[in-house]
């Protein structure tokens, strides 16, 4: 975040870390960068399995 303040805005993966939750049909839908905290992703993860 330091490097580029501006990184939701820009689209382009900077960096081979940034992961994506997959739903049950293969979509996407979310994108968190590798700044992105493991309690953000767990709570992400435990919401879409709950549907």
């Amino acid at each position: 975040m330091k490097e580029n303040p501006n990184w939701n805005k820009d689209p382009s993966i900077k960096w081979n870390f940034t992961k994506f939750l997959i739903n049950k049909k293969g979509e996407a839908i979310a994108r968190f960068e590798p700044t992105a905290s493991f309690d953000k992703l767990d709570k992400a993860i435990e919401e879409e399995l709950k549907k």
